[in-house]
């Protein structure tokens, strides 16, 4: 029969129906009422494949089809998205991942390895500002200490949201998985490269770095009639300072970039002097050596305008992801697949952070792509093809296949 396109725009649909935000793009933010509904009906997509279902510790939904030999191969992304995100991001890639399962199904195939599809929770990391939760949680990177210092912006932490949600937080990161032999990911670009060069399919050799920070600035509020430029311990202007040469020396390191996605001031008053600003700075890097030199550059600029301005700055980790490789053996098939089926593709760097660079630090990973329409990405107007989101869960089906039959994992 094949995968059906149609299928997989009327699930993309169906599923952006989940948001917060009607009418103004997807927001659906992890453990909430919105996330409850979408992974129920993404569990019973799972069931209709011949799947068995199962919520795990970080609320991932999760569809097994079980194995004759030990060793799991996981195929999924996240449903969760950014703030009046698209309906594209992490969901598509879920669907595939079903959808090639249904594939698989149907052609009585019938594994080595146990196959997982996955939809994984708070990849994006838009309500606690720090991401890729389920795989860091699967691995051990995350546990109960963790979520006590996550907070959204209502001040409720990761770990209370969890427990309101019906979830134990004290789990977090108990139960370390090490059965997992392989992890695949579709997913949308992102970007314009795949579209500009007319190609259908995109293979990731590498997916960027990543390092994000909350940068606090601590100055002194003051009368801003009254109180000369000279003495003034300027909270912002430092925070505007500090961002401006972040930018800067981004802009000379190509192509690692930097970003400033969120700024707040207190107390936020036009005749008041500011004596806090708190910012995030995400820096991203496909090296190691660029990574370290933008935050070298970072804390160099923090304490260097700080200290002639007179004010105090605390620099906190929210996140630390080196760049990871992804695996050959998977890639390989990917490329062969692409060759036999006259799919155009080509090789690319990921400059956005996935699930897939979390597992690929301690298992084989792999991820394709698919073109995302004028580029988009992070907003409403996010797209991708139906059908050649089709002809990437086709891919990740015969990759299924090929890897159980050469069994190429231990």
């Amino acid at each position: 029969m094949g995968i059906q396109a149609e299928k997989i725009r009327e699930r993309i649909t169906e599923l952006a129906r989940y948001t917060a935000t009607p009418g103004n793009g997807v927001t659906r933010f992890p453990f909430t009422e919105e996330s409850r509904q979408a992974g129920n009906l993404i569990g019973n997509w799972m069931r209709e494949a011949g799947l068995s279902v199962r919520l795990d510790d970080t609320g991932s939904i999760i569809g097994r089809l079980e194995g004759e030999n030990p060793g799991t191969v996981m195929i999924g992304s996240h449903m969760d998205s950014v703030k009046n995100g698209g309906a594209y991001d992490g969901a598509a890639g879920v669907i595939c991942a079903i959808a090639a399962a249904e594939e698989l199904q149907a052609s009585g195939f019938r594994p080595c390895y146990s196959l997982e599809v996955i939809a994984t929770n708070d990849e994006e990391g838009s309500r606690f500002r720090s991401g890729l939760f389920s795989p860091r949680a699967m691995l051990g990177q995350l546990g109960p200490e963790d979520l006590r210092d996550l907070r959204d912006d209502d001040g409720i932490s990761a770990y209370e949201a969890m427990r309101r949600f019906g979830l134990d937080p004290e789990k977090t990161g108990r139960n370390v998985r090490k059965d997992i032999a392989a992890f695949l990911e579709i997913h949308i670009e992102q970007g314009p490269v795949l579209e500009a060069a007319g190609r259908e399919i995109g293979i990731v050799d590498t997916i960027a770095g990543i390092r994000r920070y909350l940068v606090t600035v601590r100055g002194r509020a003051d009368h801003v009639g009254t109180t000369p430029m000279h003495l003034r311990r300027d909270a912002l202007s430092g925070a505007c300072r500090i961002i401006a040469q972040l930018t800067e020396r981004a802009e000379k390191s190509p192509p690692a970039v930097a970003t400033v996605g969120s700024l707040n001031v207190e107390p936020n008053i036009i005749n008041i002097v500011p004596a806090k600003a708190e910012f995030t700075a995400d820096l991203r890097a496909p090296s190691d050596p660029m990574l370290q030199a933008l935050h070298e550059g970072l804390m160099d600029d923090c304490r260097s305008i700080c200290s002639e301005l007179g004010l105090e700055y605390e620099v906190r980790s929210l996140l630390d992801t080196g760049p990871v490789p992804m695996d050959r053996r998977i890639t390989d098939i990917f490329e062969e697949i692409c060759n036999d089926r006259g799919y155009s593709h080509m090789h690319l760097v990921s400059g956005a952070g996935h699930d897939a660079m979390v597992f690929g630090a301690k298992v084989p990973a792999a991820m394709l792509f698919v073109p995302s329409t004028g580029g988009r990405s992070h907003c409403p107007e996010e797209h991708s093809e139906e059908r050649i989101l089709a002809m990437a869960a086709g891919i990740a089906a015969d990759t299924m296949i090929k890897i159980n039959q050469d069994r190429i994992f231990p």
